[in-house]
C-alpha cells in the first residue's frame, strides 16, 4: 500500500488531506524536510489542519510524510515542528501519545509507520533552536518514547 492509499483509507476528514510531495506542509516548514531524491518524498498530510475543527482541544501532531527509501517499501514518517525547550517536552510527549492513539484508527498509516526506521518514525524538529540538555530527565523521556529532536529532517 502506498502512503496516498493509506491516507485515503484513514478516517474522515484526514482521508482527503493527501498532497503530493511536501505540499501539505506550511511554507515556513517546508525547508526543514529535505530529500536527496525529491521523488522519494511521495506525499504529505497536514494532520493538525485536517483535524483542527473536529478535535480543537486535542494536542494534535503536525505532519505525516510518505517516503520511499532506495530499498524497501514506502513508509510513513511523522514530524512535529515545535520550539525545543525543556519546558515543551511534556507538550510534545502529549502530542506523540495523541498521534499514536490516533494511528490506531488509521490502520494502514500505522502499518506504514511501523515500516519506518525507528529513528525517523517520529521526529520533533526544533522550530527555535534546541535547548534541551541531552543529559536531562526530559531528554531521556523523549528517547524512551522513540522521539528525537532534530534541526531538520534530511532523508536519503
Amino acid at each position: 500500500m502506498t502512503f496516498k492509499e493509506a491516507v485515503e483509507a484513514a478516517p474522515p476528514p484526514v482521508d482527503g488531506a493527501y498532497r503530493p510531495g511536501k505540499r501539505a506542509t506550511e511554507n515556513r516548514h517546508r525547508g526543514l524536510v529535505t530529500c536527496a531524491d525529491p521523488a522519494r518524498l511521495t506525499g504529505s498530510i497536514d494532520l493538525d489542519a485536517a483535524l483542527r475543527r473536529r478535535r480543537p482541544q486535542d494536542n494534535r501532531w503536525d505532519y505525516g510524510l510518505g517516503h520511499k527509501p532506495k530499498r524497501g517499501r514506502e513508509q510513513a514518517i511523522w514530524v512535529e515542528v515545535h520550539p525545543a525547550t525543556t519546558s515543551e517536552v511534556s507538550t510534545v510527549l502529549k502530542k506523540l501519545k495523541w498521534l499514536k492513539d490516533w494511528l490506531k484508527q488509521a490502520a494502514q498509516l500505522k502499518r506504514l509507520t511501523d515500516r519506518s526506521d525507528e529513528d525517523i518514525r517520529y521526529v520533533w524538529i526544533a522550530s527555535k533552536g534546541d535547548k534541551i540538555n541531552r543529559n536531562s530527565r526530559q531528554y531521556r523521556q523523549l528517547r524512551q518514547r522513540g522521539l528525537d529532536v532534530k534541526k531538520g529532517l534530511p532523508l536519503p
